[in-house]
């Protein structure tokens, strides 16, 4: 258990989209909570493998369960802006936000997501207009659920106090939440919840973990109030269920508060970009591709009627536009500026375009129809026609 504010960077990338933050709970530590197994794996590394665009963090603090340690830290109050005058100094905000928050961390999550809406600082308020997953394991929203830890242990800390709800505070902040996410469309939240006792008391049962907001389904899980942040493997079901929660949330993001210039879903990629008015053809003869023209063309042209069809229908177009976005986010990043720009050869770029950007995309959605490497490779001809990528060096 740490005793002061740390914010522990576990990996970071310099194309991430996402960043990561695990916020541990009562008595918990900001790398022992997330370790499982015999030999103590440290399982947040796992989402590094499975994931993309990712930036993963720990946010360590104390949270004590005894009252002769409370007494000389911070209530969760102050630690909410002890925490966000951090996050301000390390740039968390600059990019779409994800929390992972065990118990009282969830709790702490919620008051740091209202401290931020209601501040006048633009760097604070920026953590909860980021914020765009949070996932909560088995963290009290409603109801007495510690109220028999906080009688059954003698001077217990006023944490236990405050998630045990003897003062309606956790129906107020929930109140407070649901509110939020009612207004934000953007905001996803999951739950799961312990189904096995603790010393003899399922410490948070369904009744208090589930927050209440209808789309919102809390999730059981066969471990108990501590195991729950412990999944034992890649095949766990706690595990599966956040990665699952990372991945919808992933292609939704396309660009950053630092960079919105390159990747947003305001691009209008219907309409052709101003720097390069050459034709498709044109663009592939100077890159030397002028062979793919005759597959190139009818596939940006079933593209784009695919596409313009969709017309004023808001969710078909948002599927085709974050599509584009990932396509062009996928091929500047993996092939354009490390191969192309790098006379990297032809076969290095088309592994690259096969692993980078193909693969990763076959599968998905638009609506009712799975992605196809036709449509992938349809989008990467539209958006050459387009003049949004070129496959020369500017």
């Amino acid at each position: 258990m740490t005793d002061e504010l740390t914010v522990v960077p576990v990996f970071e990338s310099d194309n991430s989209r996402l960043d990561v933050v695990f916020v541990h709970g009562l008595t918990g530590d900001p790398h022992d909570t997330w370790c499982t197994g015999a030999n103590g794996e440290f399982w947040p590394t796992w989402l590094e493998s499975d994931l993309e665009m990712i930036s993963l963090y720990t946010l360590g603090y104390p949270a004590s369960l005894l009252e002769k340690w409370p007494n000389k830290e911070m209530d969760m109050f102050e630690r909410a802006g002890n925490v966000l005058e951090r996050f301000a100094g390390i740039g968390i905000g600059r990019r779409p936000i994800a929390f992972v928050a065990h118990s009282l961390g969830g709790i702490l999550v919620k008051i740091i997501l209202r401290k931020s809406s209601e501040s006048r600082d633009s760097d604070w308020r920026a953590v909860c207009d980021s914020t765009k997953l949070v996932v909560f394991l088995a963290t009290p929203h409603v109801g007495e659920s510690l109220a028999s830890v906080a009688r059954i242990i003698p001077r217990s800390s006023p944490h236990v106090e405050l998630l045990a709800n003897n003062f309606g505070f956790l129906e107020d902040l929930n109140s407070h939440y649901c509110s939020l996410t009612s207004d934000r469309d953007d905001l996803t939240t999951a739950v799961y919840y312990e189904k096995h006792a603790t010393k003899g008391i399922v410490v948070v049962p369904r009744t208090s973990a589930n927050p209440g907001i209808s789309a919102v389904k809390p999730v059981p899980l066969d471990k108990n109030h501590i195991n729950i942040s412990q999944p034992l493997s890649k095949n766990d079901t706690l595990y599966l269920g956040i990665r699952r929660h990372i991945q919808r949330v992933l292609p939704t993001l396309t660009g950053t508060p630092e960079d919105t210039s390159q990747f947003t879903l305001t691009d209008e990629f219907s309409t052709r970009s101003t720097y390069d008015r050459r034709d498709l053809l044109q663009k592939l003869i100077d890159a030397g591709r002028e062979h793919e023209y005759d597959y190139a063309n009818p596939a940006q042209n079933r593209f784009a009627r695919s596409y313009m069809k969709t017309g004023l229908l808001a969710s078909a177009r948002e599927d085709h536009e974050n599509l584009l976005a990932e396509i062009e986010a996928r091929f500047v990043t993996h092939v354009y500026h490390p191969l192309i720009c790098q006379s990297a050869e032809d076969s290095e770029v088309r592994s690259a375009l096969q692993e980078q950007v193909i693969n990763p995309i076959v599968g998905r959605r638009i609506g009712s129809s799975p992605v196809t490497s036709k449509s992938v490779l349809g989008g990467l001809y539209f958006l050459t026609e387009q003049c949004h990528i070129r496959w020369d060096k500017a």
